[in-house]
């Protein structure tokens, strides 16, 4: 592999929506994934580590939207999740509430007054909640998305979670009786789509392939498993290595 000596792989960055020229692989997942967000306004996406669900959606699915039309908020549990999604609300507010204004429906009411822009709230890495939260950090967050639900609020709320801790949010599918209507699992890619996302990369990096198909052959051979698949955490990593070894 030749090129230049600053790689242009991602290694354990996840892609964002400016590298949606250059992510390859999950076509069809990601056009199930907008046909979804037009049918609920709750997905669960879930699926092993490694598969890529949080590139999907802030690379993939962000990109079939225009700017005017997409207005994504991320939130990670950071302490509390609680805290953090009003933070991350207020971040986003061109309007200035009152700091102990702390009801859910109202920030975002407020929220969507300065945007009138539908707001796509995606919680990533859900599992967080469940794995270091307190029941009570639970509890009221459940209460908040079952009082967000029943608003008349323009929003929409993704969680996106390690499929082995789906079993944790039965308390949540009680009060939130439509969490599991609209779900998504995300495989582990293909080896077609694989070859897709090395092929595609080399072409969009000007990198020359030294044997061609059958280096790609080899790349493959070197970081799949038989029963796993392919972690694309791991690929980005080889790619990465591979390319500063050859500059």
């Amino acid at each position: 592999m030749n090129g230049e000596s600053n790689s242009p792989f991602k290694f354990l960055d996840a892609y964002t929506e400016n590298d949606r020229d250059v992510f390859f692989g999950r076509d069809d997942e990601i056009e199930e994934l907008y046909k979804l967000l037009y049918e609920t306004n709750l997905i669960l996406v879930y699926g092993p580590s490694g598969t890529g669900k949080t590139s999907l959606i802030q690379c993939g699915l962000a990109s079939k939207f225009s700017k005017t039309d997409w207005f994504d908020i991320h939130v990670r549990r950071r302490d509390d999740l609680n805290t953090s999604l009003r933070r991350e609300l207020r971040k986003k507010m061109r309007t200035q509430i009152d700091e102990e204004e702390t009801d859910l429906v109202q920030l975002m009411e407020s929220l969507f007054l300065d945007f009138f822009v539908p707001i796509t709230l995606i919680f990533d890495q859900f599992e967080e909640l469940y794995i270091l939260g307190s029941e009570e950090e639970r509890k009221t967050f459940i209460q908040d998305v079952a009082a967000l639900m029943k608003s008349d609020v323009n929003c929409r709320l993704i969680f996106v979670m390690r499929e082995e801790y789906i079993a944790q949010l039965y308390d949540f599918e009680k009060v939130v009786t439509s969490l599991f209507e609209k779900r998504m699992r995300i495989e582990p890619m293909s080896i077609t789509n694989v070859r897709k996302v090395i092929t595609g990369s080399a072409e969009a990096y000007n990198i020359t392939l030294a044997e061609g198909e059958e280096t790609v052959n080899k790349l493959i051979e070197q970081i799949s498993d038989r029963k796993s698949g392919m972690q694309l955490s791991y690929l980005q990593i080889y790619l990465d290595k591979l390319y500063r070894e050859a500059s």
